[in-house]
């Protein structure tokens, strides 16, 4: 709990403070007075100011942070200082700072998307198992084996990108053009139509459900014990299993637990020893456990480990496949939204802070690169939510400064505080209904 708790201060800090920071060089560019620029909420705890009068505060509650530009001009300023305050810029100026704080959310998730590509990763690759009967990818003609080369036109080499790639058509059951490499090196391209999506996606596999799936590694044999049953019949360390009697492309758990279950019954294992296919044949010994049950047993310990590739982009290339992962991200999240709002989805898939705590756990346990991946996809959520037209949000006062721009006069202060009223409160709404989400998710 306080491990999820601590990655999730991190994830909504570093992701806060970089928006806020947006809003921040944006007034300082049209020479707004920037009154507070907090790390954290509630009490200060320490602050600061610097020659520009901007007050350089940490917090006490670890949450983001926040910037406090100067709303209306002091009681007997000065013209010069009057002029600083925000509302005595002009709309398109005020639009800009507004506009800054989304925009710096995606250039965070640019900036790490970027380096995530030019360091280079390392993923398996993008060989499918079998599906199974009936599924979208069984449907299509897929076969175990088969390699992914591009999905809707576009290359992918590992299976990070091609589920990325995959995951928009997934969501919205489209149809899909796959381009794949049979394992006798022979290319084709193969239409897939994915079901349509309903309800909510809460621990639903979208990739399984379509009978997309990484191919599990062959069995390889790691250590054979003297005298075991694996020893007796030939099996040596390095011998590949192509086969156990009639199951094709077994994993490493499947050949246990067909050896375990047959018991002093013949198995046929066809396996690959230096180039060259054999076929044995080996006896599993009965060993009884605890409850007097015969378990099957050879005496040999198997490993398996997927192929992998690194992948790796050159600086420029990066930029850009970083930048339209971002809004390719921020694209899909608002078509999401867009089909809870029509009903195709059910509001059960918002998420709050108990939600994104525990996602931020889990990612920072796979490691540091999985969660600071986490950060970038959670910045191009907070950019796509400050873009919805909702007074109280970015967007929505982005929505005023158009208006005035095309009235060429403000709209009364009247119907902007009733706005906000329906703004927040609509908010608050949200937020209770995240939060409840969260609870039900855990009880």
């Amino acid at each position: 709990m306080l491990f999820n708790l601590l990655f999730f201060i991190i994830t909504i800090s570093v992701v806060v403070v970089f928006h806020e920071l947006g809003h921040y060089l944006a007034a300082r560019y049209y020479n707004v007075r920037v009154e507070r620029f907090s790390l954290g909420f509630g009490k200060i705890l320490f602050k600061k100011t610097d020659k520009h009068g901007t007050e350089w505060a940490v917090s006490a509650l670890p949450l983001g942070g926040y910037v406090k530009p100067l709303a209306e001009p002091p009681v007997g300023a000065s013209p010069r200082e009057a002029a600083r305050a925000i509302s005595q810029k002009t709309p398109w100026q005020r639009f800009v700072i507004f506009a800054a704080g989304p925009f710096f959310s995606f250039l965070l998730a640019i900036i790490i998307y970027s380096g995530m590509k030019i360091s280079g990763t390392t993923e398996p690759v993008p060989y499918l198992a079998q599906p199974a009967p009936e599924t979208a990818a069984y449907m299509a003609g897929i076969d175990g084996g088969d390699r992914v080369l591009a999905v809707n036109g576009v290359d992918v080499q590992g299976w990070a990108e091609a589920r990325l790639a995959l995951l928009e058509p997934l969501a919205s059951g489209a149809e899909t053009t796959l381009a794949l490499q049979a394992q006798n090196g022979a290319v084709r391209d193969v239409s897939i139509q994915f079901p349509k999506v309903t309800g909510t996606l809460e621990g639903v596999d979208l990739m399984g459900q379509a009978g997309l799936a990484l191919m599990a590694p062959k069995p390889r044999v790691a250590n054979v014990l003297d005298d075991g049953a694996g020893q007796q019949a030939g099996l040596k360390d390095g011998d590949l299993v192509l086969r156990a009697g009639s199951h094709e492309d077994i994993s490493i758990t499947g050949l246990i637990k067909l050896i375990q279950e047959s018991p002093d019954k013949t198995l046929t294992l066809l396996i690959s020893r230096d180039s060259t296919e054999l076929s044995l044949n080996i006896t599993p010994r009965a060993e009884f456990n605890e409850n007097g049950q015969a378990i099957g047993k050879i005496g040999v310990a198997f490993s398996g480990q997927y192929p992998t590739l690194t992948v790796r982009y050159g600086i420029f290339e990066s930029v850009y496949l970083a930048t339209v992962q971002t809004f390719d991200t921020a694209w899909f999240s608002l078509k999401m939204l867009g089909k809870m709002v029509m009903g195709q989805l059910s509001w059960k898939n918002i998420s709050g802070p108990i939600a994104i705590a525990d996602y931020a756990g889990q990612s920072a346990q796979v490691g540091l690169d999985k969660f600071i991946e986490f950060i970038a996809l959670i910045t191009v959520s907070i950019g796509v939510l400050n873009l919805i037209p909702i007074p109280g949000l970015d967007g929505g006062q982005m929505v005023f400064c158009l208006i005035e721009m095309v009235r060429k006069k403000a709209l009364s202060e009247q119907v902007q505080e009733k706005s906000l009223m329906v703004g927040y409160s609509l908010l608050l709404f949200l937020m209770i209904f995240a939060f409840v989400n969260d609870i039900a998710r855990v009880l």
